[in-house]
């Protein structure tokens, strides 16, 4: 219990350091993450798993999101969705947003993602089943129609699944390519994926809150729950304690002073 506990908490730590907005300097160094298997899938509708929403955490954004206090606050919507019918919920779009590839978020990728991501045959479909249809107003600016009243729309938005796709990279691509092709709008873009060995992610420098301190995020598989710890107790890992600085030793050694990260850091999870 303990043990995943530890695992929860780090790997919360982790991805909120790796998404911090607050940057004030050029990106540098590298941290692996360690987790207990490779994810099945990048693509993040597909999924109903830790490893992959923790990866796909890093490349994806979402309408809305959860802040550290875990209130619900915009993320690619530009303000909180807005009941306007029993079965209509209106959300505003972030303007100037961009995704890896350099295609334009809008309108028409929230209608691809919300529509493709209650299909049947995607795993994460079942929780976005009221989805009727996605209106498009303008280009920023969405209704989302369903099939019942909805009241749980808003939170269920945060989840790592409602992520938003790109409408053009994707059209008519099936689920196998967009696993080896993630393209978001985070703050990491996909560079590589070495199944069973490694996934590499780099910061995007044109993210709309600005790039990320950490330049490289490096995911490894490690099986062992032994070794994870081991090396989180022998001060080989760096979990992040707060967005702005990083812990001088592991939270196990009780120590407390805090400093920026070192060029090449270790980061393990022990889920």
């Amino acid at each position: 219990m303990v043990r995943r506990t530890l695992s929860a908490v780090l790997t919360a730590a982790i991805l909120i350091a790796a998404r911090a907005a607050d940057v004030d300097a050029a990106p540098e160094g590298k941290i692996v993450i360690a987790q207990g298997v490779d994810p099945t899938t990048l693509d993040t509708m597909n999924q109903q798993e830790t490893p992959a929403s923790v990866v796909t955490g890093h490349i994806f954004d979402g309408l809305v999101e959860r802040d550290n206090n875990l209130k619900i606050v915009p993320a690619l919507a530009s303000e909180l969705p807005k009941l306007v019918a029993p079965t209509i919920w209106e959300v505003k779009l972030r303007k100037g947003v961009k995704f890896h590839n350099g295609e334009e978020f809008n309108a028409e990728s929230v209608k691809f993602s919300l529509e493709r991501v209650k299909t049947p045959a995607l795993r994460a479909s079942s929780n976005f089943r009221p989805i009727d249809r996605v209106e498009v107003m303008d280009a920023s600016t969405v209704r989302v129609h369903t099939s019942k009243p909805w009241p749980t729309f808003v939170s269920i938005m945060t989840f790592t699944q409602a992520a938003m796709y790109p409408a053009k990279a994707y059209a008519g691509k099936d689920s196998a390519f967009i696993s080896k092709t993630p393209i978001g709008t985070g703050p990491y873009r996909f560079v590589k994926w070495s199944k069973d060995e490694e996934i590499v992610l780099e910061a995007d420098p044109g993210h709309w809150r600005g790039s990320p301190r950490i330049k490289t995020v490096v995911f490894r598989p490690i099986p062992d729950d032994a070794v994870r710890v081991a090396a989180l107790q022998n001060g080989e890992t760096w979990p992040s304690i707060s967005r702005r600085t990083w812990p001088t030793s592991s939270p196990i050694t009780g120590s407390s002073s805090c400093r920026r990260p070192p060029a090449s850091a270790h980061c393990s999870s022990c889920s």
